[in-house]
């Protein structure tokens, strides 16, 4: 695999193992003394060396923050250092904080165009560049303000790049976002138990106003048309499995036993038939 060299990379990697261990000293004068969570001040390097014999291989996520190295001078920290300075200071962190995470965790970094190039090299290295998962764009500015009159291009994105410890043992939790029914969606299976052969179709409507007890008509006069259709969205959530859209397949784009049995329901109208499809469920 390819990798970057710089001045001085020799001793940056040497330096995660010659970081000295120092107990971390807990104090409770803030916030629920029972709790878990714990807010460390100190050296990056001393505190992730520090937290090693607790929870080697243990952790589940690591969001890094690295400095940006905008070429500024803060208060707190100088954001001005030569790329082989930088770069001699994320390394051993990086390692230190692969050792951390457990087998299925993920590392998040977050930083700018700066350095964007030069951390990617290191981060592959570090953590094997087949474990690198995504590297994510985000909008984090406007061209406003000064940024308007500037004569030049404009930077308004931040990144994250995301790095699993081993790819192999990686599950990261799916995440939902709510949409508008699909309204395409309108017929409903009314007895998925029984045999294909024997499957009955109805409208997703009259499905609802059964599983109601009463006529569509009335639920709408009853309810009106939102909460008619909050409830209804409600049915389609808890009956997702039996609500259904009929479609006319491409018989060009379908494979050969797809074809046939296209052939056999035309000259057999009202006869369902089921395709099988390994490694698909029928429903």
């Amino acid at each position: 695999m390819p990798f970057l060299e710089w001045v001085n990379k020799a001793q940056a990697q040497r330096a995660a193992a010659d970081v000295p261990y120092h107990l971390l000293q807990f104090e409770s004068a803030h916030g629920d003394a029972a709790a878990e969570n714990m807010l460390i001040q100190g050296d990056n390097l001393k505190a992730l060396k520090a937290l090693l014999p607790f929870y080697r291989k243990q952790v589940k996520c690591i969001y890094a923050d690295p400095p940006f190295n905008t070429e500024q001078a803060f208060p707190d920290y100088d954001d001005k250092l030569e790329h082989s300075q930088w770069l001699s200071m994320l390394y051993p962190a990086l390692e230190l904080q692969r050792e951390l995470l457990a087998s299925d965790g993920t590392l998040f970094i977050h930083i700018d165009d700066n350095e964007l190039g030069y951390l990617i090299a290191i981060a592959d290295e570090v953590m094997n560049r087949k474990n690198r998962v995504a590297i994510i764009t985000f909008k984090q500015g406007a061209a406003t303000g000064h940024k308007s009159i500037n004569p030049g291009m404009v930077s308004t994105t931040n990144f994250v790049l995301v790095y699993a410890k081993d790819k192999a043992s990686w599950k990261p939790n799916r995440l939902f976002t709510g949409r508008e029914r699909d309204k395409r969606y309108g017929s409903f299976l009314v007895n998925p138990d029984d045999h294909y052969a024997d499957w009955r179709l109805t409208t997703l409507s009259a499905a609802f106003a059964i599983a109601k007890g009463k006529k569509i008509t009335e639920l709408r006069k009853e309810l009106g048309p939102q909460l008619l259709e909050e409830q209804l969205n409600d049915f389609v959530i808890e009956h997702a499995s039996q609500v259904i859209q009929p479609v006319r397949p491409d018989y060009d784009a379908v494979s050969e036993a797809a074809q046939k049995l296209i052939d056999q329901s035309l000259a057999e109208l009202g006869k369902i038939f089921l395709l099988e499809r390994d490694g698909y469920s029928n429903m």
